[in-house]
Protein backbone atom coordinates (compact mmCIF):
# COMPACT_ATOMS: atom_id res chain seq x y z
CA UNK A 1 0.00 0.00 0.00
CA UNK A 2 2.19 3.48 -1.02
CA UNK A 3 1.20 6.33 0.48
CA UNK A 4 -1.10 8.51 -2.13
CA UNK A 5 0.06 11.71 -2.23
CA UNK A 6 -1.52 15.10 -3.06
CA UNK A 7 -0.22 18.23 -4.60
CA UNK A 8 -1.67 21.86 -3.26
CA UNK A 9 -0.33 24.51 -5.09
CA UNK A 10 -2.12 28.13 -4.39
CA UNK A 11 -1.71 31.64 -5.05
CA UNK A 12 -0.08 31.57 -1.54
CA UNK A 13 1.99 28.33 -1.10
CA UNK A 14 2.62 24.88 -1.66
CA UNK A 15 1.72 21.97 0.41
CA UNK A 16 2.02 18.12 -0.17
CA UNK A 17 -0.35 16.08 1.52
CA UNK A 18 -0.38 11.84 2.50
CA UNK A 19 -3.66 10.00 2.18
CA UNK A 20 -1.43 7.65 4.21
CA UNK A 21 -1.93 8.64 7.69
CA UNK A 22 -3.65 11.95 6.76
CA UNK A 23 0.31 13.35 6.98
CA UNK A 24 1.22 17.26 5.79
CA UNK A 25 4.30 16.30 4.22
CA UNK A 26 5.69 20.05 3.44
CA UNK A 27 4.12 23.18 3.51
CA UNK A 28 6.26 25.85 1.76
CA UNK A 29 4.52 29.70 1.72
CA UNK A 30 5.50 31.37 -1.65
CA UNK A 31 5.58 35.36 -0.02
CA UNK A 32 9.11 33.95 1.35
CA UNK A 33 9.89 30.37 -0.58
CA UNK A 34 11.15 28.78 3.17
CA UNK A 35 9.94 25.40 3.47
CA UNK A 36 8.24 24.69 7.24
CA UNK A 37 8.37 21.25 7.79
CA UNK A 38 11.12 18.54 7.85
CA UNK A 39 10.67 14.92 5.78
CA UNK A 40 13.41 12.72 6.18
CA UNK A 41 15.10 11.46 3.08
CA UNK A 42 14.88 8.45 4.18
CA UNK A 43 11.37 8.49 5.15
CA UNK A 44 9.67 5.19 4.13
CA UNK A 45 6.26 6.50 1.45
CA UNK A 46 5.06 2.84 0.68
CA UNK A 47 2.77 2.66 3.44
CA UNK A 48 4.80 0.38 5.37
CA UNK A 49 5.34 2.13 8.68
CA UNK A 50 4.48 6.05 9.65
CA UNK A 51 6.24 8.21 7.57
CA UNK A 52 9.18 10.22 9.50
CA UNK A 53 8.65 14.23 9.30
CA UNK A 54 6.07 17.02 8.30
CA UNK A 55 2.92 16.14 10.93
CA UNK A 56 1.94 13.11 12.51
CA UNK A 57 -1.62 12.74 13.12
CA UNK A 58 -1.11 10.95 17.04
CA UNK A 59 -4.26 9.31 17.72
CA UNK A 60 -6.39 7.67 19.89
CA UNK A 61 -3.70 7.81 22.34
CA UNK A 62 -0.45 9.50 22.93
CA UNK A 63 3.37 7.79 23.56
CA UNK A 64 3.02 4.12 24.33
CA UNK A 65 -0.18 2.52 25.22
CA UNK A 66 -2.02 2.78 28.54
CA UNK A 67 -5.52 1.12 28.05
CA UNK A 68 -6.83 -1.85 29.55
CA UNK A 69 -6.57 -3.69 26.32
CA UNK A 70 -4.87 -7.31 26.47
CA UNK A 71 -3.58 -7.26 23.02
CA UNK A 72 -0.18 -7.07 22.20
CA UNK A 73 1.89 -5.07 19.58
CA UNK A 74 -0.17 -2.01 19.83
CA UNK A 75 1.99 1.21 18.56
CA UNK A 76 3.39 3.81 20.60
CA UNK A 77 0.88 7.20 19.26
CA UNK A 78 -1.87 4.98 17.78
CA UNK A 79 -2.75 3.38 14.92
CA UNK A 80 -4.35 6.87 12.68
CA UNK A 81 -0.89 7.34 11.49
CA UNK A 82 -0.79 3.66 9.51
CA UNK A 83 -4.49 4.29 8.31
CA UNK A 84 -5.03 5.09 4.87
CA UNK A 85 -7.55 8.35 4.76
CA UNK A 86 -10.00 9.67 2.63
CA UNK A 87 -10.11 12.78 0.78
CA UNK A 88 -14.05 14.49 1.12
CA UNK A 89 -13.80 17.38 -0.18
CA UNK A 90 -10.93 19.67 -1.61
CA UNK A 91 -12.36 23.13 -2.20
CA UNK A 92 -10.94 26.60 -3.12
CA UNK A 93 -10.80 29.33 -1.45
CA UNK A 94 -10.14 32.86 -1.44
CA UNK A 95 -7.88 32.66 1.59
CA UNK A 96 -7.00 29.60 0.04
CA UNK A 97 -7.63 25.93 0.01
CA UNK A 98 -9.27 23.70 2.45
CA UNK A 99 -9.35 19.97 2.47
CA UNK A 100 -11.63 17.10 4.52
CA UNK A 101 -9.89 13.89 5.20
CA UNK A 102 -11.45 11.51 7.04
CA UNK A 103 -11.59 8.29 8.82
CA UNK A 104 -15.27 7.39 8.63
CA UNK A 105 -14.78 4.35 11.18
CA UNK A 106 -12.02 5.03 12.88
CA UNK A 107 -11.70 1.55 15.22
CA UNK A 108 -8.75 -0.62 16.08
CA UNK A 109 -6.78 -2.65 18.56
CA UNK A 110 -7.04 -0.97 21.50
CA UNK A 111 -9.72 1.34 21.26
CA UNK A 112 -13.06 0.14 22.27
CA UNK A 113 -15.30 3.44 21.51
CA UNK A 114 -16.71 4.25 18.35
CA UNK A 115 -15.93 7.34 16.96
CA UNK A 116 -15.40 9.19 13.82
CA UNK A 117 -12.13 11.13 12.74
CA UNK A 118 -11.42 13.95 10.22
CA UNK A 119 -8.30 16.48 9.86
CA UNK A 120 -9.47 19.48 8.23
CA UNK A 121 -6.44 21.11 6.33
CA UNK A 122 -6.27 25.03 5.21
CA UNK A 123 -3.44 26.23 3.02
CA UNK A 124 -3.39 29.62 2.54
CA UNK A 125 -0.97 32.26 3.99
CA UNK A 126 -0.78 29.86 7.01
CA UNK A 127 -0.99 26.53 7.42
CA UNK A 128 -4.28 25.25 9.55
CA UNK A 129 -4.63 21.63 10.64
CA UNK A 130 -7.76 21.04 12.88
CA UNK A 131 -8.15 17.50 14.22
CA UNK A 132 -11.55 16.76 14.54
CA UNK A 133 -12.68 13.61 17.36
CA UNK A 134 -16.77 12.81 17.63
CA UNK A 135 -17.96 9.69 19.61
CA UNK A 136 -20.38 8.18 17.46
CA UNK A 137 -20.90 5.99 20.11
CA UNK A 138 -23.31 5.44 23.69
CA UNK A 139 -20.10 4.89 25.89
CA UNK A 140 -17.73 7.54 26.90
CA UNK A 141 -13.80 6.89 25.88
CA UNK A 142 -10.34 8.46 26.89
CA UNK A 143 -8.46 10.25 24.01
CA UNK A 144 -5.16 11.55 24.16
CA UNK A 145 -3.74 12.59 20.66
CA UNK A 146 -0.77 15.33 19.15
CA UNK A 147 -0.25 16.92 16.23
CA UNK A 148 3.62 15.77 15.98
CA UNK A 149 4.65 18.58 13.93
CA UNK A 150 9.01 18.59 12.65
CA UNK A 151 10.26 21.72 11.77
CA UNK A 152 12.80 21.97 9.56
CA UNK A 153 15.41 24.18 10.62
CA UNK A 154 19.20 25.05 9.86
CA UNK A 155 21.33 24.48 12.46
CA UNK A 156 19.81 22.67 16.03
CA UNK A 157 21.93 24.50 18.38
CA UNK A 158 20.87 28.10 17.08
CA UNK A 159 17.17 27.15 17.19
CA UNK A 160 15.26 28.75 20.33
CA UNK A 161 11.72 28.41 21.55
CA UNK A 162 9.74 31.30 22.83
CA UNK A 163 6.66 30.72 24.89
CA UNK A 164 7.14 27.86 27.34
CA UNK A 165 7.42 28.71 30.98
CA UNK A 166 6.85 26.96 34.18
CA UNK A 167 7.87 23.69 34.46
CA UNK A 168 8.09 20.36 32.19
CA UNK A 169 8.25 16.58 32.50
CA UNK A 170 11.63 15.48 31.36
CA UNK A 171 11.69 11.61 29.95
CA UNK A 172 14.88 11.50 29.62
CA UNK A 173 15.79 12.00 33.49
CA UNK A 174 12.63 9.50 34.41
CA UNK A 175 9.45 12.17 34.14
CA UNK A 176 11.87 14.44 36.45
CA UNK A 177 9.84 18.02 36.85
CA UNK A 178 12.06 20.29 35.90
CA UNK A 179 12.19 24.18 35.47
CA UNK A 180 11.61 25.26 31.44
CA UNK A 181 15.36 26.70 30.30
CA UNK A 182 15.42 30.53 29.49
CA UNK A 183 16.68 30.88 26.94
CA UNK A 184 15.21 27.76 25.64
CA UNK A 185 17.63 26.30 23.55
CA UNK A 186 18.80 22.63 22.60
CA UNK A 187 22.36 20.72 23.12
CA UNK A 188 21.10 17.85 23.83
CA UNK A 189 18.61 15.14 23.76
CA UNK A 190 15.33 16.67 24.27
CA UNK A 191 11.90 14.67 25.48
CA UNK A 192 9.75 17.23 27.09
CA UNK A 193 6.13 17.63 28.22
CA UNK A 194 5.19 20.80 28.69
CA UNK A 195 2.05 20.58 30.85
CA UNK A 196 0.69 24.65 30.30
CA UNK A 197 -1.41 25.41 27.02
CA UNK A 198 0.01 28.30 25.62
CA UNK A 199 -1.75 29.57 22.05
CA UNK A 200 0.82 31.39 20.45
CA UNK A 201 4.47 29.73 20.42
CA UNK A 202 7.70 30.73 18.56
CA UNK A 203 10.35 28.95 17.15
CA UNK A 204 13.55 31.43 16.17
CA UNK A 205 15.87 30.16 13.69
CA UNK A 206 19.15 32.38 12.17
CA UNK A 207 17.35 34.26 10.11
CA UNK A 208 13.20 33.61 10.47
CA UNK A 209 10.40 33.05 12.79
CA UNK A 210 7.96 30.36 13.25
CA UNK A 211 5.15 31.13 14.35
CA UNK A 212 2.68 28.69 16.13
CA UNK A 213 -0.80 28.69 17.18
CA UNK A 214 -2.74 25.74 18.92
CA UNK A 215 -5.82 25.38 20.68
CA UNK A 216 -7.51 22.64 21.96
CA UNK A 217 -4.73 21.42 23.59
CA UNK A 218 -3.38 20.65 27.64
CA UNK A 219 0.14 20.74 27.11
CA UNK A 220 3.10 21.21 24.69
CA UNK A 221 5.85 18.42 23.64
CA UNK A 222 9.38 19.15 22.27
CA UNK A 223 11.27 16.58 21.40
CA UNK A 224 14.71 15.49 19.54
CA UNK A 225 16.80 12.57 19.49
CA UNK A 226 20.00 13.79 18.92
CA UNK A 227 22.95 12.19 17.74
CA UNK A 228 22.85 8.53 19.83
CA UNK A 229 19.31 8.18 19.56
CA UNK A 230 18.76 8.78 16.16
CA UNK A 231 21.07 5.97 15.27
CA UNK A 232 18.20 3.89 16.75
CA UNK A 233 15.83 5.05 13.97
CA UNK A 234 16.12 3.83 10.27
CA UNK A 235 14.61 6.46 8.76
CA UNK A 236 16.46 9.17 9.67
CA UNK A 237 20.43 10.02 8.48
CA UNK A 238 22.58 10.06 11.04
CA UNK A 239 22.65 14.34 10.81
CA UNK A 240 18.93 14.63 10.53
CA UNK A 241 19.00 15.62 14.33
CA UNK A 242 20.80 19.32 13.26
CA UNK A 243 17.81 19.83 10.91
CA UNK A 244 14.52 19.79 12.99
CA UNK A 245 12.61 20.06 16.27
CA UNK A 246 9.73 18.72 16.90
CA UNK A 247 7.02 21.53 18.36
CA UNK A 248 3.66 19.12 19.41
CA UNK A 249 -0.06 20.88 19.68
CA UNK A 250 -1.12 17.84 22.09
CA UNK A 251 -3.57 16.29 24.27
CA UNK A 252 -0.92 14.46 27.05
CA UNK A 253 -3.12 14.28 29.43
CA UNK A 254 -6.04 12.91 28.12
CA UNK A 255 -10.11 13.21 29.36
CA UNK A 256 -13.26 11.06 28.45
CA UNK A 257 -14.90 12.00 25.71
CA UNK A 258 -19.04 11.89 25.88
CA UNK A 259 -21.35 10.45 23.52
CA UNK A 260 -22.16 12.91 21.03
CA UNK A 261 -19.28 15.40 21.90
CA UNK A 262 -16.86 16.44 19.85
CA UNK A 263 -13.27 17.33 20.43
CA UNK A 264 -11.26 20.05 18.13
CA UNK A 265 -7.36 19.61 18.31
CA UNK A 266 -5.81 22.48 15.90
CA UNK A 267 -2.81 23.83 15.00
CA UNK A 268 -1.35 27.17 13.06
CA UNK A 269 1.95 27.20 11.16
CA UNK A 270 2.94 30.63 9.61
Amino acid sequence: MSATLLTIDNTFATARISLFGAQVLGFCPKHDGRERLFLSSKALLDGSKSIRGGVPVCWPWFGAYKGASTATGLPAHGYARTRRWQLVTLVERAEGTELVLELADAGGPGFDGKAELQLVIKVGEKLSMKLVTRNTGSVPFPLSAALHTYFLIDDIRAAQVKGLSGTYSDKTQNWALLPTPSPYRFNAQTDRIHLEKPALLELVLTNRVIKIESSGHDSVVVWNPWEDSSKSFVDLAPDDYQHFVCIETALTQGFELLPGQQHHLQQTIS
